[in-house]
């Protein structure tokens, strides 16, 4: 089973995600695609974040009915940061090593990745798989070129190393929707209709979220170091 497995704060999930997602299952063929809200990103104070409940029932609404791309609560035990090596590594562990997992990570997060938490693990348990446009191609080959030495080109945008995962680049549509701009505009009380799917528009009214001075404001960072 191929599994692409897409990280994120998802405060909220919007449509710039869920098109990504679609886009990287489609291309990837992937079995599934999981959208794993972080509990606590490293990045992250607690109260710079909308409480991860609200976040994981958005996602779950915004997914319902679409059988490849799936809501995980994989986080939902955790009570301290949500490093992505740790994510990766239980999953790995509750799943065995059949399915081939595709972690799914911005070119800008990526582009960070040298201040991730053993972020070389990272390929032990998964196949890297970074959304950019044909123009990040230099930026990201150098970033991989210094973060995993043993990875080589193995064709158009795709590195490999034995025994490891690989790493490519997989260029995907850009909307100009973000986490943050919808924050401000619900918290100025403009619509945000069609920037976010109806269910999930729905909950945000209906349990009051997003309100001036309720809610997190601070610009997203990378989601899931």
């Amino acid at each position: 089973m191929r599994i692409g497995l897409f990280g994120g704060t998802f405060d909220p999930i919007h449509i710039g995600h869920l098109r990504a997602g679609e886009e990287v299952w489609e291309a990837l063929g992937l079995d599934e695609v999981r959208f794993v809200p972080a509990f606590l990103p490293p990045h992250k104070r607690r109260g710079d974040l909308t409480p991860f409940g609200h976040r994981l029932a958005m996602v779950e609404r915004a997914v319902a009915g679409v059988g490849h791309l799936v809501a995980s609560a994989v986080e939902a035990e955790r009570s301290g940061p949500s490093f992505s090596v740790e994510t990766l590594a239980g999953l790995r562990a509750g799943l065995g090593p059949g399915p081939r997992f595709f972690f799914i990570l911005g070119d800008d997060a990526f582009c960070d990745i040298e201040s991730w938490k053993d972020y070389r693990r990272l390929t032990r348990y998964a196949d890297l798989v970074v959304m950019g446009r044909e123009a990040d191609r230099e930026r990201v080959a150098a970033v991989i070129a210094r973060a995993f030495p043993l990875h080589r080109p193995a064709g158009p945008d795709r590195f490999e190393a034995a025994g490891e995962g690989g790493v490519r680049l997989l260029p995907v549509t850009r909307l100009s929707v973000s986490g943050t701009d919808i924050r401000r505009r619900l918290a100025a009380g403009r619509s945000i209709r069609y920037l976010v799917p109806g269910p999930v528009l729905r909950y945000i009214e209906d349990n009051g979220l997003y309100r001036a001075g309720d809610g997190p404001g601070l610009p997203e960072g990378p989601a899931h170091p």
